[in-house]
C-alpha cells in the first residue's frame, strides 16, 4: 500500500536558510510573495516532515527588518520610513545632505537568510551587513507589527544618540586634559621641517609620544578633540589610550565633524580662510598674513562651512582647496564644490598649476617658493573679489530699473 500523502495546491513549510538547498531538491518551491517555502501539489510530504513544524533559530521577518534600519542608521542614512528588502539598489539621504543630494545607498535581501549592503558615499563607509540570527518564529509583517518595529527602532535610535554624545563629552574631559597638561614644543619639530613651517606660528603642544596636538573646536569654541601628527605625517584623531585605561577597557570616542582649529578665536578673522590640513592652512598664514582655520579633511568641509555660515553669516568664507589631480577621483575639490553648491557665496581658490605634484598650496610653497605661491593666491583672490563686485554691480542696476 502506498503511504505516500500529496500536498494540497501550497503546504508552507519551515525551512531554516542552512536547509534551504535541501528541500529544493527534493521539490520545494520559494514563494516571492509570502517570503515562505512550499511543496506544490503532487509531491510527497512524507520527505517533508522535519519542515512541517516550526523550529528553533528561524527568522523573525520584523526583527530582520529592525536590524538592517538600525545598521542603516547608525552609517548616517536617512530613511523615512523602515527599509525596502527587496533585491534593488535604493539611493537615499544621509547626514549632511543638502537640497535632492542622495549619498547613501543600501540592498537589502530578504528571501532566504536577510542580508545587504550599505554604503554612505559622504564618509566612504561600506559594508556588507548580515541578519543575527535569534530564536523566533518566522511571522511575516503586518502594519501593527510594523508600526511596533519602527517605534523600538526610533527610540533605539535616539537612545545611542544620546549615548554617544555622553560618550563624545567625556572624551572631549579626557582630551582636554591631556591638551592642558601637554608640553609645549621646544624649537622644531619633523613634521613641520618637512612642510617648511614655522613652529613660532602657533604655541604648539606634543604628546607624551612627540606628535603635535591640535586641538579641534566647534563655532562656539568649546574643545572636542585633537588631532595627533607625527613626524612622519601620520595622523589620528581623539585618544591614544594608555596602558592601565587598555587594561580597564576604557571607551572613547572623539567627535570631529564640524570641528576645526584655528590658532585664533573667530571674532578676529576678517574672513574665512579655510583649508583642509594643517600644513595647508599654516601656509595660507604665512602667505597672507591672515589667521586660517582647519577643517581636518575633505569629508569635514561642509559641516565646518556650515558651522560657520551659520555663526557668521556675514563673513566672506574662502575655501583654500586641495587639487588632487594625482587622484582618479578629485576629492579636495569636488568637497569644495560641494561647499559652494550649498552656499553659492563661497569663494573657492587651489593651485592653478596643472602639476601632480602640487596638491595644495603648501605643495605649491615648497616646490615653487613662497613668491609664485602668493602670487598664485592673491590673483585668484582679486580675481574673485571682483567676480563679487560685478554680481553685487548687476544686481543693484536690477533693483534700479524696478
Amino acid at each position: 500500500m502506498d503511504n505516500a500523502k500529496s500536498s494540497p495546491q501550497k503546504y508552507y513549510i519551515y525551512v531554516p536558510y542552512k536547509d534551504k538547498e535541501q528541500v529544493k531538491k527534493l521539490g520545494a518551491k520559494w514563494d516571492n510573495e509570502s517570503k515562505k517555502w512550499f511543496v506544490p501539489n503532487g509531491i510527497d510530504l512524507n520527505k517533508f516532515d522535519k519542515w512541517q513544524k516550526p523550529q528553533n533559530n528561524e527568522i523573525d521577518i520584523n526583527e530582520a527588518i529592525a536590524q538592517f534600519d538600525n545598521a542603516l542608521r547608525e552609517f548616517g542614512l536617512l530613511l523615512d520610513d523602515l527599509p525596502i528588502m527587496d533585491g534593488k539598489l535604493k539611493r537615499v539621504r544621509v547626514d549632511g545632505d543638502k537640497g535632492s543630494e542622495k549619498s547613501g545607498a543600501y540592498v537589502g535581501y530578504i528571501d532566504g537568510y536577510p542580508a545587504g549592503y550599505i554604503e554612505n558615499f559622504k564618509t566612504g563607509i561600506k559594508e556588507n551587513w548580515k541578519f543575527r540570527l535569534g530564536h523566533e518564529s518566522i511571522k511575516m509583517p503586518n502594519e501593527k507589527s510594523l508600526e511596533i518595529v519602527r517605534n523600538e527602532s526610533e527610540a533605539k535610535i535616539a537612545q545611542r544618540a544620546d549615548e554617544r554624545l555622553i560618550l563624545n563629552k567625556k572624551t572631549a574631559l579626557r582630551l582636554q586634559n591631556e591638551y592642558d597638561n601637554a608640553a609645549t614644543l621646544d624649537g622644531g619639530h619633523p613634521y613641520l621641517n618637512a612642510k617648511g613651517i614655522k613652529p613660532e606660528l602657533d604655541n604648539l603642544k606634543i604628546d607624551r609620544f612627540g606628535n603635535l596636538l591640535i586641538p579641534l573646536s566647534d563655532s562656539d569654541g568649546k574643545m572636542w578633540s585633537v588631532q595627533r601628527i607625527a613626524a612622519n605625517g601620520n595622523k589620528i584623531i581623539g585618544v591614544i589610550k594608555t596602558q592601565s585605561e587598555k587594561e580597564s577597557g576604557e571607551e572613547y570616542a572623539a567627535r570631529k565633524k564640524g570641528c576645526f582649529y584655528s590658532a585664533v578665536p573667530l571674532d578676529l578673522h576678517e574672513q574665512f580662510f579655510i583649508c583642509e590640513g594643517f600644513a595647508t592652512a599654516k601656509s595660507i598664514e604665512m602667505l597672507l598674513n591672515k589667521p586660517s582655520i582647519m577643517a581636518v579633511d575633505s569629508g569635514n568641509l561642509l559641516s565646518v562651512c556650515e558651522a560657520l555660515v551659520q555663526k557668521y553669516p556675514h563673513k566672506q568664507i574662502t575655501i583654500c582647496a586641495d587639487n588632487d589631480l594625482k587622484n582618479e577621483v578629485n576629492t579636495g575639490l569636488n568637497a569644495a564644490m560641494k561647499c559652494k553648491n550649498e552656499y553659492p557665496q563661497i569663494n573657492i581658490i587651489k593651485p592653478s598649476m596643472a602639476d601632480p605634484n602640487i596638491s595644495d598650496f603648501n605643495d605649491l610653497m615648497r616646490l615653487k617658493g613662497e613668491i609664485v605661491a602668493k602670487a598664485d593666491i592673491k590673483s585668484q583672490l582679486v580675481a574673485a573679489k571682483n567676480k563679487t563686485k560685478d554680481k553685487d554691480m548687476n544686481t543693484e542696476s536690477k533693483l534700479v530699473r524696478r
